[in-house]
């Protein structure tokens, strides 16, 4: 996910990004950015029309020399224009706001919903932090570049236009010829010192992905390290990682400042030759007092427009840089993809039969260098349940993520019901599906609704029902939040147990189809796993079942059984089967009967 920036990777278009995030309602946009660029050119107008307006009330005092004498009509027009100016700013801010905000939530849900549509694979590379720091600044920079067309670009070229018209009738082209040069010199110096601190942000922006990864990664796995007593190892690998963000950060903030310091001097020297100018067509009665102060106010807001021009570059160019991982994220194309014409089949087992599964031929490798599955083939009928089963390495939970296209074979082809996987809309076959792994993770939530998350429209009787059935309503109630206690972060508050039976009344409420059992009782005692098993004896009946089993007790019962060795099926059958063949399973079944004798 870091890259050396030497070459930009392959990112999503500007043009892309708005096709994916525009809004439903683009009347409703259009006519509010419309109100607001009418807004816009009032303040513009406003802005330019005060420091001539009061040249006039100067050049009134300065002629009669007396203050009643000022015209009071001026004085009013100077009020209306000010206050024009002033209700025209917040009228923009209120009618953008609400713009800008929805663009920056749009760009948020749809980096999520990319991030989810990705593939396994992608997933097992990824790094959290780093991950939510590219989804919250690609949407902070969508922010950002609405704000700087509309409230900076926009509001300034008008400003200046406007100004340099105003200047070359009041004064002379030499006024402007000096204004047009350093304005060139100005925005020379601000590309170079903007393209710099382009660098120098990217740079910080990197270091403080891997900060925010490794803080992340830190506090996701602190069991592990207070365990490992690496508590100092964590600190100082954090502490690391923040020195190179320091670091970054005072070199950007340095050129900012360097930058800053070249401008202001540019600006003293424009100003300096300016006045002397003005004061020389004074004494020579080419312009009154009054066109003098007029240059002095054009000349500070002259300078506050380019300023802010000069801000749009480097906030372009530094939402740019924000936007480049999100971009490249949005560029990043899932490997598995639902078809064309994707098909969806019935999903309830309360609405459909139980399904039946077929592999044909199937062969799978993670590289070419690392071939997992050879040639398998197998099918499971309706209602009936299939083991999986094989020492570790062998391929048995690979089997069981072709089957949820996880991966798509390398070869061969899986059915459900006679359809191939890869015509099935993946979120229909994930609700085909129910799977009870080995290491159930929980949401930080109410227990209520994580068993709920099997299906979010569930009444609260169906979610009581689902834990009754998974026997793990008698410890809810016994708890005093009962059903509204919070299960902690991956449900480290409960048991392994008990989140085994949360997963359990999570299937019941799906009610899926198909259940798969990936080990879904090898890391629990025997006295609990002997509970659990009851349990999903009766989760899996009526239903097709694959269970990926390490414990070979627990698959007795199975009416066909896999046995795999080295990607490859040597042994199947029924359990009796197996064990008459004396073969792999047999030893297999030997070697773990020996262990519980042996209590190992």
């Amino acid at each position: 996910m870091f890259k050396k920036y030497d070459s930009l990777p392959k990112m999503l278009s500007l043009t892309q990004l708005w096709h994916k995030i525009r809004p439903d309602n683009l009347l409703f946009v259009y006519w509010r950015i419309s109100l607001a660029v009418v807004l816009l050119l009032l303040e513009s107008v406003a802005s330019v029309v005060t420091p001539l307006l009061f040249s006039r009330m100067v050049g009134t005092l300065s002629a009669q020399r007396l203050l009643l004498a000022v015209p009071v009509w001026l004085i009013l027009q100077y009020a209306i224009v000010r206050t024009v100016s002033a209700l025209a700013t917040a009228g923009r801010e209120i009618l953008v706001v609400p713009v800008e905000t929805d663009l920056q939530r749009r760009v948020a849900v749809a980096g999520l919903e990319h991030v989810h549509k990705m593939s396994v694979r992608f997933h097992l590379n990824r790094q959290t932090g780093a991950l939510t720091r590219i989804l919250d600044r690609g949407a902070d920079a969508v922010g950002t570049v609405l704000s700087l067309v509309l409230f900076n670009v926009i509001p300034n070229v008008l400003q200046l236009s406007m100004t340099f018209v105003v200047i070359l009738r009041v004064f002379d082209w030499r006024y402007v010829a000096i204004l047009i040069v350093a304005i060139m010199i100005y925005a020379t110096t601000s590309y170079y010192f903007t393209k710099m601190r382009m660098a120098a942000r990217r740079a910080r922006n990197l270091v403080n992905t891997q900060a925010q990864h490794q803080l992340v990664d830190s506090i996701l796995n602190f069991e592990t390290v207070r365990s490992f007593a690496n508590i100092s190892r964590e600190i100082h690998l954090y502490d690391e990682k923040k020195k190179q963000w320091a670091s970054a950060e005072i070199y950007l903030q340095r050129l900012v400042n360097i930058s800053q310091m070249c401008r202001s001097l540019l600006i003293v020297i424009t100003t300096t030759v300016l006045l002397s100018l003005a004061a020389f067509d004074i004494v020579h009665h080419k312009i009154a007092v009054a066109q003098f102060v007029l240059i002095g106010s054009y000349l500070s807001s002259l300078y506050s427009s380019v300023a802010a021009l000069n801000y749009v570059g480097a906030g372009w160019r530094n939402a740019r840089v924000d936007l480049e991982n999100y971009l490249e994220l949005l560029a990043t194309n899932s490997e598995i993809l639902d078809s064309e014409n994707a098909i969806s089949l019935p999903f309830k087992l309360k609405d459909g039969e139980a399904a039946t599964i077929k592999f044909d031929h199937v062969g799978f490798a993670y590289d070419e260098k690392r071939t997992i599955l050879q040639d398998i083939s197998f099918e499971v009928p309706a209602g009936t349940t299939l083991a999986i089963v094989g020492h570790t390495g062998s391929g048995k939970s690979t089997l069981g993520r072709l089957l949820t296209r996880a991966y798509d074979p390398t070869s061969g082809a899986i059915f459900i019901d006679g359809y191939n996987l890869k015509n099935i809309a993946q979120e229909n076959l994930h609700k085909i599906i129910g799977i009870v792994p080995q290491d159930t993770v929980l949401f930080n939530a109410e227990i209520g609704k994580n068993i709920a998350y099997g299906d979010l429209s569930a009444s609260f009787e169906d979610i009581e029902n689902a834990a009754k059935k998974a026997q793990i309503d008698a410890f809810i109630q016994k708890i005093p939040e009962k059903y509204d206690t919070i299960v902690g972060e991956r449900g480290l508050k409960l048991s392994g147990g008990e989140k085994q039976r949360v997963a359990i009344a999570r299937v019941l409420l799906k009610d899926p189809r198909i259940l798969l059992l990936d080990e879904a009782t090898s890391a629990l005692d025997t006295q609990t796993e002997s509970a659990i098993q009851n349990e999903l004896s009766v989760l899996s009946r009526l239903r097709t079942t694959v269970i990926i089993a390490h414990r070979l007790s627990t698959i007795q019962d199975a009416d066909q059984i896999i046995v795999l060795h080295e990607g490859k099926i040597i042994e199947r059958g029924t359990h009796i089967d197996l064990l008459k063949k004396n073969g792999y399973y047999a030893a297999m079944w030997l070697a773990q009967a020996g262990d519980l004798l042996t209590g190992t």
